[in-house]
């Protein structure tokens, strides 16, 4: 389950703590003119000191928000974790899913020059040269790109894969720069100051930072009310947070373990569905936990609005797949199954009971039917008392039946293993022991450090775990799905299929027949995604709509206090 991690963008196993919050109110017109260190006619974010600030060689998070500022791709994620077109006018696919044509914006560089083909092809080709790339995975799957001409060009991809347009969200580099420059020569901040997106460089000084101003010549329209930024230098995330306690700067991303420290009259606290999922999986190599009667007995018996407001305290969403809740691809129609506990009692009482129904029910039939036979010329009182003989009969082996499988629920402890650092899923965690334990399901906790649980994981020392991961940019769940342990005929048909769809709408319909088929197979118990928080100094008025790839997005609708 390890998986390499990419500049916030790629799948990767987490065991990471987040949290959540509500938007806090705004108060106190005048504290931060008194206190506030920032320079009141920008606003003032800061980054961690960027070894590059090529934005598709850089690595660090921090600098990559900022370079969102700057730089513009061929598409982009919005705050619903939808892939949308950014410098893409047009496009289309093959019917093969092996090409898409693309025309691009009438969009230019900073220094005016237009954004050409020969851009794109230069950029794709600059990931692929750079495995130590963020973005070198987006670009497996390009074989090549043809030139049209200067407005117009085709990807060409090795295989058809549905989410190839979703792979499209690097950043643009101008050839014209950065052409026949050594691999140290591209790295270097002077190369790197012509963008294409709303803001531009004005200047930049590597201990002073750099100073954005409003692209003017930008190809989509911008607020009149837009303001510049400056961007300061700090040594680390912490700082950034610091900066922002101290009123030094205006804008931070921040931990559920920061909240405490800012306070309402001083700053506006934004909550966000960010990309931590959390589930429960089932070790299928426990013979119990591969009956499905049993496993929707587990499901109905856990309450996971119990698990959210007092395990995540609330601050996270209640999820029924791997896939962000606001995703066009998620169904949001579809209800989980219910925390009902009469219901998981009735799955419990059909344990191995539906195959040992049904030979019973033959064996009965048949000898009904001897019994019947035999006493053809009897009086009808015979038939009536051999009826209700057989009734009894029948009757008495379903109570036997029940009773045995009371007896088996009595002698099964199923361990639960959960990441002993990771609070919110002990208390989760805790939370389901006590769930099961209503309905006579005993169970064992065993909180672990991180490696053991790894350990664990793989070595399938569990019955139940607790696990979480980071959500890509990509809508592809099925490494997720394939993780779960869970597998039969129909669901890698759904799995199959979902690869190779053409359109939008093929992936919809196959990922809400897939996200039925998981909830009622119960094949892993889908818990919450978590929030996450950015922190705004009062001064600044308006709404961002930030999402965990781009914390600054929408950051052109805020405006700035009249004193």
């Amino acid at each position: 389950m390890k998986i390499k991690k990419l500049l916030a963008i790629v799948l990767a196993m987490s065991m990471i703590l987040v949290g959540c919050s509500s938007e806090k109110s705004e108060t106190t017109k005048d504290k931060e003119e008194n206190k506030s260190g920032v320079n009141s006619e920008y606003i003032n974010l800061t980054m961690v000191k960027p070894t590059t600030i090529n934005p598709v060689l850089n690595k660090d998070k921090s600098v990559g928000y900022i370079m969102n500022l700057i730089y513009d791709g061929l598409f982009t994620i919005d705050q619903n974790y939808n892939v949308v077109p950014q410098l893409v006018k047009e496009y289309s696919m093959s019917s093969d899913g092996k090409n898409m044509t693309i025309k691009l914006k009438d969009a230019n560089w900073h220094n005016g020059n237009a954004i050409t083909s020969n851009d794109i092809k230069f950029t794709i080709d600059l990931i692929q040269d750079n495995t130590d790339s963020p973005y070198n995975i987006f670009t497996k799957n390009i074989s090549s790109v043809s030139i049209i001409n200067n407005k117009e060009f085709t990807i060409n991809f090795k295989e058809a894969y549905a989410f190839s347009k979703d792979t499209l969200i690097f950043p643009i580099v101008s050839q014209s720069q950065l052409s026949g420059k050594s691999s140290t020569e591209i790295l270097e901040n002077s190369k790197n100051l012509i963008g294409n997106g709303p803001y531009k460089i004005e200047k930049m000084k590597d201990r002073e930072g750099m100073t954005l101003v409003v692209n003017e010549d930008y190809y989509e329209e911008l607020p009149e009310t837009m303001k510049n930024i400056k961007v300061g230098i700090v040594p680390n995330e912490e700082d950034q947070v610091s900066m922002v306690m101290a009123l030094e700067s205006d804008i931070a991303s921040i931990s559920l373990g920061d909240l405490s420290k800012f306070y309402e009259d001083e700053f506006n606290i934004t909550n966000y569905e960010g990309r931590d999922y959390e589930s429960i999986i089932f070790n299928y190599d426990n013979e119990y936990l591969k009956d499905e009667n049993f496993r929707k007995a587990i499901a109905h018996a856990i309450d996971r609005k119990l698990i959210k407001e007092e395990a995540y305290i609330g601050n996270a969403r209640l999820v029924n797949f791997p896939l962000n809740t606001k995703s066009k691809y998620y169904d949001s129609d579809l209800e989980a199954l219910s925390y009902d506990k009469e219901k998981a009692e009735s799955y419990l009482n059909m344990i191995n009971l539906e195959n040992r129904d049904a030979q019973e029910d033959i064996d009965e039939s048949n000898e009904f039917n001897i019994q019947e036979n035999q006493a053809e010329s009897s009086e009808d009182s015979k038939d009536t008392d051999i009826t209700n003989k057989d009734s009894e009969t029948k009757n008495t082996k379903k109570e036997l039946a029940l009773n045995e499988i009371k007896d088996l629920i009595n002698k099964i402890n199923l361990k639960i293993i959960v990441n002993k650092n990771n609070e919110e899923r002990v208390k989760a965690a805790n939370i389901v022991s006590e769930n099961l334990n209503a309905i006579g399901i005993k169970s064992t906790i065993e909180a672990l450090e991180d490696d053991d649980m790894s350990k664990a994981l793989s070595n399938k020392q569990y019955d139940l775990a607790f696990v979480g991961w980071e959500l890509s940019s990509v809508p592809d769940a099925r490494d997720i799905i394939k993780a779960s342990g869970y597998s039969d005929a129909k669901l890698t048909g759904y799995m199959d299929s979902i690869a190779v769809a053409t359109s939008d709408s093929q992936i919809s319909a196959i990922y809400s027949n897939m996200q039925k088929y998981i909830r009622d197979k119960v094949a892993f118990i889908s818990l919450v995604i978590r929030d996450e928080y950015i922190v705004k100094n009062i001064r600044l008025e308006g709404n961002s709509e930030p999402n965990d790839f781009d914390v600054y997005e929408g950051i052109s609708n805020l405006t700035i206090k009249s004193k």
